[in-house]
């Protein structure tokens, strides 16, 4: 089934200029989406295509029932092309461009537009972006390319120049949940209040928490107990799982309690992520350690960042048992 414009919620600004493009029967040969991680750049990418291939495209996107339609939701319309990492690499390597350009050298299976969405944009290797400059300065006619970029600042600035900026946004939080609750098997297996932190946590990006919903609430207890009741023993074990790992996802819970116990220790309590957590937050933050929670939030955030190595879990059982003296 194809999807609609009238899907994509919290990006009314980029919708309202790619309906202008359908309506007026013509699009940009370059399109930058550009914004945060999991807001909805690939899927109206996807809708916007849909219906610039679609024979009789509507004001919500593609008819859904022509030939082209049905080959583009088949994932076998000729004129469509995604152009990823190679398996195994983060980075978008010349030789993917160069197949794309010789693909687009070739005569055209149909006569509608040809499409090709390259993803992520930002990490083109410097030999590929000089390549796909290239097409861009002279791009075949009737073709449109869709760079998909979480950080425009890495893209080559004449590559940007060429392209129509198509900016997403972080969701509210509450819009968030709801389009994560609506997903298949996520509203019937996570709470209401679990969806909504991984959101908040996520900053209203709902591909990025959905990524942080199968640890976060196991996380999160795991780190109250920390801020408590936990034994040296427990914190040791806790500290030994970090060994190897980045950590990214892993401090996301525990940075959220510890901004929500800074903010609740000085007296605010209407911008707390743990929500559901209030209460027993507001008894923890009574009692912050010497230096105050801000201190463990700053001294977190510091550990987050740190790449992975055996000196982050030594780092970790420093920071648990200085807050531990420090109460």
């Amino acid at each position: 089934m194809v999807a609609r414009f009238s899907e994509i919620l919290g990006q009314e600004r980029a919708v309202d200029l790619l309906r202008c493009y359908i309506s007026r029967g013509t699009a940009p040969h370059g399109l930058l989406f550009s914004g945060e991680e999991g807001v909805g750049k690939e899927t109206a990418a996807r809708v916007f295509l849909a219906a610039l291939l679609c024979r009789a495209p509507g004001e919500d996107g593609a008819c859904g029932t022509c030939h082209d339609c049905r080959l583009f939701t088949s994932s076998s319309h000729p004129n469509f092309l995604k152009v990823v990492p190679k398996e195994g690499s983060k980075s978008l390597q010349i030789e993917k461009i160069r197949t794309l350009q010789e693909e687009l050298s070739l005569k055209a299976f149909s006569d509608r537009p040809r499409v090709a969405i390259l993803a992520p944009a930002d990490r083109m290797t410097p030999q590929a972006a000089n390549a796909l400059l290239k097409t861009l300065e002279e791009p075949p006619p009737n073709t449109c390319f869709i760079l998909i970029a979480h950080r425009v600042a890495a893209i080559t600035p004449t590559i940007v120049s060429r392209c129509q900026k198509v900016p997403f946004f972080p969701l509210p939080v509450d819009m968030a949940a709801e389009i994560l609750a609506g997903q298949p098997d996520i509203g019937e297996n996570y709470s209401s209040e679990i969806i909504r932190l991984a959101c908040a946590a996520a900053g209203g990006s709902p591909g990025r928490a959905q990524s942080l919903l199968p640890d976060i609430e196991n996380e999160r207890d795991l780190w109250m107990a920390v801020f408590t009741t936990a034994s040296a023993k427990e914190i040791i074990d806790l500290a030994e799982t970090f060994k190897g790992e980045g950590g990214d996802g892993r401090f996301t819970a525990p940075l959220t309690l510890a901004r929500d116990l800074a903010l609740l220790s000085s007296g605010v309590e209407t911008a707390i992520i743990n929500n559901d957590l209030q209460e027993k937050l507001l008894t923890i933050a009574a009692h912050p350690p010497v230096g105050g929670w801000d201190v463990v939030f700053k001294e977190l955030l510091a550990i987050s960042r740190m790449p992975p190595q055996t000196q982050k879990r030594l780092m970790l059982e420093a920071f648990f048992f200085g807050m531990r003296r420090k109460g």
